[in-house]
């Protein structure tokens, strides 16, 4: 899957020289880069934020920033671990009822590329539905961290992200509050369409958990 990685662009603006003095900062102090708490706190990633964020950033944007900074260095520390799920393996593995727990065969860290344009979602309520290009995934046996990247594209700067957790174990979605089925598609003509939608945190994580099953035993 030779398709454009979202990352490339904004490692090549920070300058891995900043993620270099953000590992040696994390190794000097003794914080574990899965603490994203701990890891903002750092002094060369509050600085790495500081320059990436507009001034006059409000609350949301700041924590959107803080959230992509943050899996953007975790999945850099080790050596950007990619997997992939195809449009027959992530509908099979949407069909399962099983709960939702940790499996060793997770990757602990890594970004899952979905198929393209498949997937949508509506970022904030009201506006327009994305396309996901794949999600940043941070998985322990307490609990799954995602960050979707929605609508990147070669022609748009940037993207949109979107972001969940859960605690594990937890049920997986059926139906959602108005009675449909969880990953129906919501908008006009995308069930006949076959495209899959999510409407939460929830059905994110569960769709990451799922793709990443079916991507072990393939």
């Amino acid at each position: 899957m030779n398709r454009r990685l979202p990352w490339s662009d904004l490692v090549e603006a920070i300058g891995e020289e900043h993620f270099d003095e953000i590992r040696r900062a994390l190794a000097a102090s003794g914080v574990r880069d899965l603490d994203r708490d701990a890891f903002l706190l750092n002094g060369p990633a509050a600085a790495v934020l500081r320059e990436l964020m507009p001034d006059d950033a409000p609350a949301d944007t700041v924590a959107a920033y803080s959230a992509l900074l943050h899996m953007l260095y975790v999945t850099w520390a080790r050596d950007w671990p990619l997997a992939f799920v195809s449009s027959d393996e992530l509908r099979g593995a949407l069909s399962s009822p099983r709960p939702l727990t940790h499996a060793s065969t997770h990757p602990l860290v890594c970004y899952l590329q979905l198929p393209e344009r498949l997937v949508w979602a509506e970022p904030v309520s009201g506006d327009p539905h994305e396309p996901l290009d794949g999600v940043f995934v941070i998985a322990t046996r307490e609990k799954i961290h995602v960050l979707a990247i929605l609508g990147f594209r070669r022609e748009r700067e940037g993207f949109t992200t979107m972001e969940g957790a859960i605690e594990l174990p937890a049920p997986a979605p059926v139906s959602r509050r108005d009675g449909t089925h969880a990953f129906g598609a919501v908008m006009p003509g995308g069930n006949a369409a076959g495209l899959i939608s999510l409407v939460d945190e929830h059905e994110l994580a569960t769709l990451v958990m799922r793709s990443l099953e079916a991507t072990a035993t393939a």
